[in-house]
């Protein structure tokens, strides 16, 4: 009988305490959350498009759940679809640190296959619900224009690329580099590009800056300061110097070049003469004897012809120091393609090669058969121009403009010389002018508009590369007309974000002296070179 009361006695206080606890705990079903409108897989061009998700999210106990319930946090993450790490040893990515619902957010990632995560927290019960979905990021670098900047006060090295998805989708991206392990570096210079037509084709690319030069992957752009200029093509000394100017010398085949050519910013010319046995010859080639030291520097330009393949075998150098243009040939002596040698003056002709002036500028164009410009100053700061025809394999000199009827030409430090008709562009701060070689006339073009803040960056004509045209040929002929419209490159200085760039494309009208905008964009930081990347 003690026992029973016991017994009754113990569970009149649990059932008391029951009661007493009631208050304590919120007893309810736990919801179910199901996710809609979350894609299987969504297609991104990298560093160019968003990343746009607006997932609905339904709770069996609260119905729609909307951006401000404060029951609910939201989180993305994106990882690589085949495993490894995406930034600074991290296997995921947060796309989205501020929580939201809606995902909007650059696809700043390389080109690859990524798996994509979102999940719902219900902050009072920390149950977690989470779907998936694939993100397929294509390359913005595979053909387009490649838009070389310096960003910020620093000058900090950027590429920007117009990408070509088609003949109807031409976007921009932006800091295409950023992502695929470009060293960080200063001062951009210019971009080298070299397209071969061979059975396995070697594209090269190259990035140039006043701090090294780098070589990019044909295919995804990815480089590293192993991929830099001096260990993988021209073997070059571990010195200071940098190569800040690359062009080639066209072969007659028009599958490859006949010979690839640079300059650094010490002065000194290199030569790599392909489809010969060996890598570039490790000397400098502006000396007067076969491997010897450089006994002169050169001016940061090499002229050759931008004809037909195989109309020029010849390139063009400036002696800054005895002020005097140096001759590179193609010839069967190896000793002679190791060696820049004077240019032989020739009697009757409009000009001496021996100058006694400085070199402003030089370019290479198509007109007249393979016409190399270069602008000159004498001691007094007064400008010529000499037209050297490449054609062949010689230097003739073909035209000699004095007395030019050009405002401001001597303040000018942008030029681009067009390849079909005798017209010189210039630019000084905002304006840009069109000079008539054959006329001697001087034309302000209007209708390129800067504002006060702004200032011409860069001005060019982008001529296809003359191994490749055979297969550019089969583009239509608007594509084709591309190459011979003025580019001008401008920034505005009050734009607070680095990105004040903008680029025009001008057709140049030859019988009006005067051009028309064909198309603008913008977004970019100060442009210093544009090249198109061609592709088959």
């Amino acid at each position: 009988m003690k026992i029973k009361c016991i017994i009754l006695f113990l569970f009149g206080v649990s059932l008391c305490a029951c009661f007493d606890d009631k208050g304590n705990y919120d007893y309810r079903d736990m919801a179910d959350i199901t996710i809609e409108n979350v894609p299987e897989v969504i297609e991104v061009l990298g560093n160019s498009d968003h990343i746009v998700i607006t997932p609905k999210i339904i709770s069996s106990l609260d119905g729609e759940v909307k951006e401000d319930n404060g029951n609910f946090e939201f989180s993305y993450k994106i990882e690589k679809k085949s495993g490894g790490t995406m930034v600074a040893g991290q296997k995921w990515v947060d796309l989205n640190p501020s929580k939201t619902l809606n995902l909007d957010t650059l696809a700043a990632f390389a080109a690859d296959t990524y798996i994509g995560w979102f999940a719902v927290t219900d902050k009072r019960s920390g149950v977690q619900t989470s779907t998936t979905f694939d993100i397929k990021v294509s390359s913005p670098t595979y053909e387009g224009w490649m838009v070389l900047c310096n960003e910020g006060e620093q000058e900090r090295v950027r590429m920007d690329m117009i990408s070509v998805i088609s003949a109807e989708r031409v976007i921009p991206a932006y800091d295409v580099l950023a992502p695929l392990g470009f060293p960080e570096v200063k001062h951009a210079r210019g971009i080298g590009f070299y397209p071969t037509r061979l059975a396995n084709p070697d594209d090269v690319i190259y990035v140039m800056s006043e701090e090294g030069t780098y070589k990019l992957n044909k295919e995804t752009f990815k480089t590293d300061e192993s991929w830099n200029m001096n260990n993988v093509d021209f073997i070059i000394p571990p010195t200071d110097e940098h190569v800040v100017y690359y062009n080639t010398v066209n072969s007659s085949n028009a599958s490859a070049a006949l010979a690839c050519l640079c300059v650094t910013d010490a002065g000194n010319a290199y030569a790599q003469v392909l489809n010969t046995p060996g890598a570039a010859f490790e000397k400098p080639i502006n000396t007067s004897a076969r491997g010897e030291a450089p006994t002169y520097r050169v001016a940061p330009y090499i002229g050759v012809s931008m004809a037909r393949p195989g109309n020029g075998k010849a390139a063009i150098f400036y002696d800054v120091d005895n002020q005097r243009f140096m001759g590179w040939k193609q010839g069967y002596v190896d000793f002679l393609m190791q060696v820049l040698n004077p240019i032989r003056d020739k009697d009757g002709a409009l000009f001496t090669f021996k100058t006694g002036m400085d070199l402003v500028y030089m370019e290479s164009t198509r007109y007249s058969n393979g016409l190399v410009y270069a602008i000159l100053q004498d001691a007094a700061g007064k400008r010529c121009i000499y037209g050297i025809n490449m054609s062949g394999n010689g230097y003739v000199p073909e035209s000699k403009y004095e007395d030019l009827n050009a405002p401001d030409f001597d303040k000018a430090t942008l030029f681009a010389f067009h390849s079909q008709f005798p017209y010189m562009f210039y630019a000084v701060g905002n304006k840009v002018y069109l000079h008539n070689l054959g006329t001697n006339t001087t034309y302000p073009v209007n209708n390129i508009v800067l504002g006060e803040n702004e200032t011409v960056t860069m001005l060019k004509f982008n001529l296809y590369r003359q191994c490749s045209l055979k297969d550019l040929n089969n583009q239509s002929e608007e594509f084709m007309a591309r190459q011979y419209e003025l580019m001008v490159g401008s920034y505005n200085a009050a734009t607070p974000d680095n990105n004040g760039g903008r680029l025009g494309f001008y057709p140049v009208d030859g019988v009006n002296n005067s051009v028309t905008k064909r198309i603008e964009y913008s977004g970019f930081a100060k442009i210093r070179d544009v090249v198109y990347r061609e592709r088959r």
